[in-house]
């Protein structure tokens, strides 16, 4: 259906509704005022009638209060009491019958044949109320954006957003911000700015003052793409920090987890971007925009590393283990940032020679893993032709494949081919 149409539509709705509603509640207060306009005929035309009445309805007001447990019997007493004293002195000073008569003039007959037309009042608010609409909207509103052919111009018209007006934007946005400055949306948005304005410094300072106020990952993920942006696209230092940080915090993190895979694919390390990737698509949901880019990227990083296409994803969670290596503190004084981490899969008896092989360093712990063939040594041997092996993990300050004096690991078998989860805590030397 068309955009205007729908508007339309809708408003015509809630336009009826509101009718009825307010309608209703106009005759329902034209007979309530007709009611009361009769009473105070009666009132003007006998006021000791009329006081008698009034007085009258407070008595059952108190004994209401008195049943309500409001009032003891004693307050009610006295109440009453009150009450019966000062009827008696509003009937000593009645006024004489001309100033009766006055008062019930100020009842006119008009005023009363009005009330006894509540139609009137109804049929007038359903007519004036839409066109008053009507002409407001006319004036006030746009009536060029109900029109199909205008709207798809300016959509055509708005979609080119000039680095004038982005300029504009960021300067607007700017000022506010140093009048109300904990506006954590105004930097967010100021920093995407800039950021597409390729103005990355100012773009890093306006996420920073964003962060200070809202501890929110996803933005601290954009912050490190702007900072790699700042570097030419190198992600060492920060904006990998930054990354492993989140990770750490939330495995899962699907932003973290892409950002992982682009960063690692920059750096021509193809094989940490296909984890990234892998583990970013069980995460991601199978229907989402973003999943078949990721599927693209995936089948050629893979092609770049002469790998088959991706089998199906129930297999390959079948024939993959995962987990995460950390190391306790008591050990981090014996640990560099730059010693070599091997993360590996060997079977469980005979050949010693990994099945699968991960390397990283120790600044990257607490680290997550997944072996799979996509990370076997040789073409002949994978990971996937064994139904179970022996995890391993090993610390080594030279960065040797054999093992040296003073290393640190742990060891974990059997473990069965599908497992997740793993936790390997390194606790102790090697023996």
């Amino acid at each position: 259906m068309n955009p205007a149409l729908s508007f339309l539509l809708c408003a015509l709705a809630l336009v009826a509704i509101v009718l009825v509603v307010l309608g209703t509640s106009i005759w329902r207060g034209s007979k309530l005022g007709a009611q009361e306009a009769h009473q105070a005929q009666i009132r003007a035309d006998d006021p000791v009638q009329a006081n008698a009445a009034v007085y009258r309805d407070q008595i059952r007001d108190l004994e209401k209060e008195y049943l309500l447990g409001n009032a003891t019997s004693q307050e009610l007493q006295i109440a009453k009491d009150e009450l019966a004293r000062r009827m008696l002195e509003d009937l000593g000073e009645m006024q004489d019958p001309l100033a009766q008569k006055d008062q019930a003039s100020l009842v006119t007959k008009p005023q009363a044949q009005a009330w006894r037309a509540p139609w009137v009042g109804v049929m007038s608010f359903v007519f004036l109320v839409p066109i008053a609409a009507m002409l407001m909207y006319a004036s006030l509103g746009q009536p060029l954006a109900l029109d199909p052919e205008n709207l798809q111009f300016q959509a055509q018209e708005g979609s080119d957003i000039t680095p004038e007006k982005m300029a504009e934007m960021a300067t607007a946005l700017t000022r506010r911000l140093q009048d109300q400055p904990n506006q954590v949306d105004g930097w967010v948005m100021l920093a995407r700015i800039q950021r597409a304005r390729e103005y990355f410094d100012e773009s890093d300072e306006a996420f920073k003052k964003a962060l200070a106020l809202s501890k929110d990952d996803n933005l601290a993920i954009e912050h490190a793409e702007v900072l790699a942006q700042k570097n030419q696209g190198n992600f060492s230092g920060q904006p990998w920090a930054i990354i492993q940080r989140v990770l750490t915090a939330d495995p899962q993190h699907l932003n973290a987890l892409l950002l992982a895979g682009s960063a690692s694919y920059a750096e021509m390390n193809y094989r940490s971007a296909l984890r990234f990737w892998e583990r970013a698509r069980e995460v991601i949901e199978p229907n989402s925009l973003e999943a078949p880019e990721l599927d693209q990227a995936i089948a050629q990083t893979r092609e770049k590393m002469g790998l088959p296409a991706s089998p199906s994803r129930s297999n390959a969670m079948a024939n993959r283990i995962t987990g995460r290596v950390s190391l306790i503190k008591e050990l981090a004084d014996k640990v560099a940032p730059t010693d070599t981490v091997f993360i590996f899969a060997t079977p469980v008896s005979g050949s010693r020679m990994p099945l699968a092989i991960i390397k990283t360093t120790a600044d990257k712990l607490p680290y997550d893993f997944v072996l799979d063939d996509s990370t076997a040594m040789s073409s002949g041997a994978k990971l996937s032709s064994m139904s179970e092996v022996t995890v391993k993990v090993r610390i080594s300050k030279g960065g040797q494949a054999a093992v040296q004096p003073g290393d640190l690991g742990v060891s974990l078998t059997p473990v069965k081919l599908g497992s997740s989860g793993l936790n390997l805590m390194v606790r102790e030397p090697l023996q």
